[in-house]
């Protein structure tokens, strides 16, 4: 078993560790060093009952005493510096492993689980495995290798109370056998119902304001108490459950001291054992027990980590985003051609036969109504989901996109999203996320183009103020041209801007439309919009309707044409005139 719990971790970290195996053997080591006394003490005490004793092998024993408890501090130490070494950078590398794997998974896997689920996975779930790993694996060597040991040592001395201390050790691992699966069903419900709390967690504090101004507080309140409860049940059951059948085991292990006691005083009383070889057994029988019990809980203890381990290793079994087998030469054009893409999410067609081409220094918008499929179309072209083989292609320069490493294709490509996501740290940390290595003065420049220097000057501490989660202190105009800031500093040629400019206002509006302008010079940016006249100049406009391209073309074309567009432009304009209450008809002469 531990066998294949070491494979499993060092599957999951991506690399084999020589401390964690090194680590197992010093604690064999420290088993060994630990049963060295007991041999010690048996023999002085046979030497004494036989009227052998002398003061020189005396001190002989107490020397040997002695250096068995250097040794088995010396091998402690080697196995917890090992083991614990091992462990923390061995599941430090898994959630490294596992968070870069999350990066490559397409979007439709994080639309199908919950951050919190995910949460729980990269946090509760590793770190018992890494709990256990530094704290139990010695335990089970120490346990498992003296008595093995001193139960052997103690066949050698008289054979028949030998037995009868290992005679027991079968019958109580076969209940441990019959407990650890209902242990492993009770972990993985506590495992199941942290998940849902974690998610509930999540749901509850990211949506505290709507929830407190919409009047669901008590709701959503409720459910997350109810995920509460359900891990306080599941945290019960797991301890009270398996409790009959760990009951029977210790029951079992305490009998063998009494089974020894026993059958040592029968064959004492018939002469055919001396006394003081008795006394012995009865002695090193109660440590034996003793590390019998902890070598049950460090199994049970393991076989749950290793449910813990698995639930990660699903996780890593999900297909990620392919990478090409040959990867294709480097793109050195930055035209996006969309060929007859169709995709389909959950069964539900959102693009339909879809060719459209997004020319290399210049803005193409993407309008239509809300579920025409223009987020998906924008999403593909910067392979956050795949086009399926046969379902059309999306090629840069001329290179399909799925021939490019994944690396090397994002290394082409910036994206401004309608929702920022800021990270708890400075600004200057939020904006260098694209090109770490980017220069104060880089940064400044960057954000500079994106109308951002001003408000960065204005915070407490400038580009070093410390922001909160996502941002909260910031308004959502100056949280979108932060993130345009990022979108200059990356150089990326091809810029994707997913309606960029939908919940500011229009002060803020109009800066983030200066600041795409910045962007539109050398590079080719494509931008989805539902207000129209913010993509009025765009050099073409591309209209989906029900997951197709309607038409194309440039506003005043768009307009001529009298179709989709059109309308949607005559609705827009016909919007700008709305107001609340009764309209007052101005008197002509108060007008002019």
């Amino acid at each position: 078993m531990i066998g294949e719990f070491f494979t499993l971790g060092e599957r999951l970290a991506g690399q084999k560790d020589a401390r964690l195996r090194r680590g197992f053997l010093f604690a064999f080591g420290e088993a060994v060093s630990t049963a060295l006394p007991y041999a010690l003490v048996l023999f002085f005490v046979r030497a004494a009952l036989e009227r052998r004793l002398t003061l020189e092998l005396t001190g002989q024993v107490t020397g040997g005493i002695v250096l068995a408890v250097l040794l088995r501090m010396v091998f402690t130490r080697s196995a917890m510096a090992n083991i614990f070494t091992a462990a923390h950078a061995l599941m430090g590398q898994a959630r490294i492993r596992t968070a870069d794997h999350l990066r490559r998974l397409p979007m439709g896997f994080f639309t199908q689980h919950r951050s919190g689920e995910l949460m729980g996975v990269l946090t509760t779930d590793l770190a018992l495995v890494e709990d256990i790993w530094s704290h139990i694996i010695g335990v089970f060597a120490a346990s498992f290798a003296l008595p093995m040991l001193v139960g052997l040592g103690l066949c050698f001395l008289d054979w028949r109370l030998g037995l009868a201390v290992l005679a027991m050790l079968p019958v109580a691992l076969a209940v441990l056998a019959a407990t650890t699966p209902l242990f492993v069903r009770e972990i993985t419900s506590v495992l199941e119902a942290t998940a849902d709390v974690n998610a509930r967690i999540v749901e509850y504090v990211q949506g505290i304001a709507v929830l407190r101004a919409f009047g669901r507080h008590g709701e959503v309140y409720q459910r997350f108490v109810k995920a509460m409860e359900r891990l306080r049940d599941a945290l019960i059951r797991a301890e009270v459950a398996p409790s009959p059948l760990l009951s029977v085991f210790g029951f079992l292990v305490e009998a063998s001291f009494v089974v020894v006691a026993f059958v040592g005083s029968t064959l004492a009383f018939q002469g055919t054992l001396a006394p003081g070889t008795l006394l012995v057994f009865l002695v090193v029988s109660v440590g034996v027990t003793r590390q019998v019990a902890e070598l049950g809980v460090a199994l049970l203890m393991l076989r749950g980590s290793q449910r813990a381990l698995e639930r990660v290793d699903r996780l890593m079994a999900e297909k990620p985003l392919s990478e090409p087998s040959s990867p294709a030469a480097p793109v050195t054009r930055f035209n996006v051609e969309v060929e007859a893409v169709s995709f389909a999410y959950e069964g539900e067609h959102v693009l339909k036969d879809v060719s459209v081409e997004f020319r290399e220094k210049s803005l193409t918008a993407i309008v239509g109504a809300s579920g025409s499929g223009k987020s998906t179309l924008v999403h593909l072209v910067a392979r956050l989901w795949d086009v399926p083989r046969g379902q059309g292609a999306i090629r840069i320069g001329g290179v399909d996109i799925r021939d490019l490493p994944f690396e090397e294709l994002h290394r082409h490509i910036a994206m401004v999203f309608q929702d920022v996501v800021l990270f708890s740290g400075t600004v200057l940390d939020n904006l260098r996320v694209g090109r770490a290595d980017a220069s104060r003065e880089d940064v400044e420049r960057a954000a500079r183009a994106a109308r951002a220097h001003d408000f960065i000057q204005a915070l407490p501490q400038g580009y070093d103020t410390v922001l909160t989660e996502d941002g909260g202190s910031l308004s959502g105009g100056e949280r979108q041209r932060l993130s345009i800031a990022r979108a200059i500093l990356k150089d990326a040629p091809i810029v994707l801007l997913d309606e960029a400019t939908a919940s500011v206002d229009a002060s803020a509006e109009a800066e983030i439309q200066r600041a795409i302008d910045e962007l539109v010079r050398h590079k080719t940016v494509v931008v989805i919009a539902h207000r129209l006249r913010t993509v009025r100049r765009a050099h073409r406009i591309v209209v989906l309707e029900r997951g197709r391209v309607a038409e194309s073309g440039t506003h005043d074309e768009l307009v001529r044409r009298e179709g989709p567009y059109a309308a949607l432009w005559r609705e827009q304009e016909r919007a700008k005139g709305w107001h609340l209450g009764p309209r007052r008809e101005v008197p002509r002469a108060e007008q002019g």
